[in-house]
Parts: C-alpha cells; structure tokens; sequence
C-alpha cells in the first residue's frame, strides 16, 4: 500500500500560525481542525485489526495546498499499532526536546507502547497553537520546564485564548467557534489517556460546526491569510524526495531516496 501527497504549496502550518502578520478567521481555524482531527482519524480506523498511530503530530507536520486545505505528513514515527512493542525514550530523544513539545505525559515518561491517545493529545496541542497562535512552550523559561510541568499534569498558558474569548469585538460565531475548539482541545489533552475522546467522535463534532458555515466566509478567510502568503511553485520538476518503507515484519520504517517528480511531498510504502 502506498500513500502519495502532491507537493504542498503553502508550506506548513507551523511557519503559518507563527506567522503574525497573516490575518487568520475563526472559521478558517475551524476548518484548519476539521481537516486534521479527520485525517487522524482516518489513520485510526484505516483497518479494525491494524489501525495506524502517526506519532509525531504537530503543526509543522501540516502541510497546506494552494488554497490552504491540510494533509498530514511526516510519517517517519507511525506505527501500526498490531506490532509494535513498549518503548523507552533514547538519549538522543532526550537531548532533542524540542521534538517532544507535543508528545503526550505518557510518552515524556518513556517505556511506553504508542497509542492512538497519544496522537490524540497531540491534536489538543495543535488546537491550542491555532487558537493562541503561540506554541506550547511560550510562557515557559525552558522546555525542560514545560516539560516537566506537562508530566505533572500542567498545561500551556490559555491566557491567549482568553483574551480572544472575552473580547468585544468578537461575533457570536467566532465566539461559537472558539467554545468548541476549547471544549475538544480539554478534552484531547486529559491526563489520563483512557480519559481522551476518541478521534471519530471529535471529528464528528467540528464538521457538524464546519457544516454550519456559510461557504462565503470561509473562502472570505482563505483569500485573507492567502493575501500574506507567498506561495511556493517548484522550478525543477524532477528531484530527489525522501521515502520511507515501512516493514510489516520488524513494524519499523526505512529511510531511503527515489527519484520521483516534485509533486510528490511524501510517500509511504506498506510492504
């Protein structure tokens, strides 16, 4: 099996949220999350007996189209969950801790099998960087400090997300739209993993919300933030782009290169 991603114009989302002078709708970061929490799960139930975990959610995993739609990349740490094993966190994970801002408690704490709860978690921090636009971290005077703080059940400062909630130039919509996202992004980021909602659920919850939106605004929002974008074409229509194959027998994957059209972002092989 094999998953090809056209290249992906606008980037990711990590650089976009960072990105201040970008005007961002509410309805726009709605649908930033409806496209996510539905890739994810996708990758959840893609098979009853082998559903898959990314591993390694976070916004600079998602990659934007022309017209700013989201797919999921950056597959390196997905697992299907009928093989793998409990895992401690190595040394070099351990020196790399900025790579761990949006891994789960569970995960932080090391000796762990990877789990659909995790992604899940991971989700709730994304929530929380389009709404804040800020990272986790912000507020924090390290990342062994929020780190830390995340194992003992802390979370990041929501006083971003606030200050938006109670403003009074917010609409009644936007302020619909922030309540919900706030209320999924709680949920995602419990504690304890049997406690997180699952995927299929919160998917379900933000479409209903997205479905609701008039088509004028959300393209209103797109053509906004598209306004402070520059769009990247690719020159060279043919180069190198990394693979990663993935091995049903040791449930590892495989670094490698092909040759492949620039088209062509990410690809995933399934022997």
């Amino acid at each position: 099996m094999a998953l090809i991603m056209e290249y992906m114009h606008a980037g990711n989302l990590r650089d976009m949220l960072l990105n201040k002078r970008i005007v961002m709708t509410w309805v726009l970061r709605l649908r930033f999350c409806s496209e996510i929490a539905n890739g994810i799960s996708f990758l959840h139930n893609i098979s009853e007996k082998k559903p898959v975990v990314h591993g390694d959610l976070k916004p600079s995993n998602i990659l934007l189209s022309e017209k700013l739609h989201c797919k999921i990349a950056g597959f390196g740490e997905a697992k299907l969950l009928e093989l793998t094993k409990p895992r401690k966190a190595s040394s070099e994970q351990n020196n790399i801790q900025t790579e761990l801002v949006f891994s789960a408690p569970e995960q932080l704490s090391g000796n762990c099998r990877p789990a659909k709860e995790q992604d899940t978690y991971s989700f709730a921090l994304i929530i929380y960087t389009i709404l804040a636009r800020e990272l986790p971290i912000s507020g924090f005077s390290s990342t062994s400090n929020y780190l830390e703080n995340v194992k003992q059940g802390g979370r990041p400062d929501t006083k971003h997300i606030e200050i938006c909630e109670n403003s009074s130039t917010a609409e009644k919509q936007d302020r619909d739209i922030l309540k919900c996202l706030e209320s999924a992004m709680s949920r995602c980021w419990l504690q304890e993993p049997n406690s997180r909602p699952n995927m299929l659920g919160i998917r379900d919850e933000l479409s209903c919300l997205l479905n609701q939106q008039s088509q004028e605004n959300i393209l209103r929002g797109v053509s906004a933030a598209l306004s402070e974008i520059r769009i990247n074409r690719p020159e060279n229509q043919h180069r190198s782009v990394p693979l990663s194959s993935f091995n049903t027998l040791t449930g590892t994957f495989i670094q490698g290169e092909a040759w492949f059209k620039s088209s062509l972002t990410c690809c995933l092989f399934i022997q």
